[in-house]
């Protein structure tokens, strides 16, 4: 029962690493849609709208909270997968001793 909830742990780490990956890439795009819309705006140029200007910095800021909240789920998961006992412990030898489980 522990190990299964620590492959849990460590299978939730890894969708979580696969996903950073991806939000990192979105972040890039997202900051650079967000920052060539700015300069063109601050040259004068009007190319997008002030909604679609608004929705550029929404989705830089999306993006950005996304990351920190995976990062801080990293950051947990990792602790729990620390924390939790091994199956080879003497903790949980004595558990399964106790147990009957030899």
């Amino acid at each position: 029962m522990v190990e299964n909830k620590s492959n849990e742990l460590k299978e939730r780490r890894e969708e979580l690493t696969q996903s950073l990956s991806a939000l990192g890439q979105k972040q890039a795009d997202t900051y650079r849609a967000n920052s060539d819309a700015l300069a063109l705006d601050r040259a004068g140029v009007k190319s997008q709208a002030p909604q679609e200007m608004a929705r550029l910095g929404e989705a830089e800021v999306a993006t950005d909270t996304a990351i920190r909240d995976v990062q801080r789920e990293l950051r947990s998961l990792d602790t729990q997968i620390d924390d939790a006992p091994r199956s080879g412990s003497r903790l949980g030898r004595f558990v399964r001793r106790a147990r009957g489980d030899s």
